[in-house]
């Protein structure tokens, strides 16, 4: 989970095409969900494409309602598996979002969604669209979270729950 501490405020771009929000930190001349074309960074700024964020200024983040936002804010976007450590009981969901050899110069960038304590998994080996919800209890342990996306048959449980921003890919 070494991912990285927290940045400072920021902005997102949005899509001029499809509305998605597809580069967090910094432009981007693609979009990482549709693939069109954007205006430039200063004419994306002028057409108002370029807004400011603070809930996902930070390179990590493990409020629920932070989460829940920027899951909403992300439906549609392509989420798989990508990780699991049965010996931890850590597991990592990739959101890709940005980047691409075939779209820029820019790598990948992904937003990790990191569970541990992982009591449930039950979801799909292959890609899915991103419709994830997060739903919190408390127990006598402590909160427990669950995350959600019913269309893709996708339940997990786990103690702890964080998204982790602009993550590169490992090989």
């Amino acid at each position: 989970m070494p991912y990285g501490i927290p940045w400072g405020p920021i902005e997102a771009y949005r899509c001029a095409t499809c509305g998605g929000r597809h580069a967090y930190h910094e432009y981007r001349p693609f979009c990482g969900i549709c693939g069109a074309k954007q205006p430039n960074e200063r004419d994306a700024r002028k057409q108002g494409l370029a807004i400011f964020v603070p809930t996902y200024g930070k390179r990590n983040t493990r409020d629920i309602d932070e989460i829940n936002a920027f899951l909403q804010d992300n439906k549609g976007v392509p989420v798989r598996l990508w990780n699991y450590s049965v010996s931890h009981s850590e597991l990592e969901l990739r959101l890709r979002h940005s980047g691409g050899p075939e779209q820029s110069e820019a790598p990948w960038l992904n937003t990790v969604i990191y569970c541990s304590a992982t009591e449930l998994i039950h979801l799909p080996t292959s890609e899915w669209q991103s419709g994830l919800i997060v739903e919190s209890r408390k127990t006598q342990d402590g909160t427990h979270y669950v995350l959600i996306n019913r269309e893709a048959g996708v339940r997990i449980e786990c103690g702890m729950l964080a998204l982790y921003f602009d993550v590169e890919p490992g090989l």
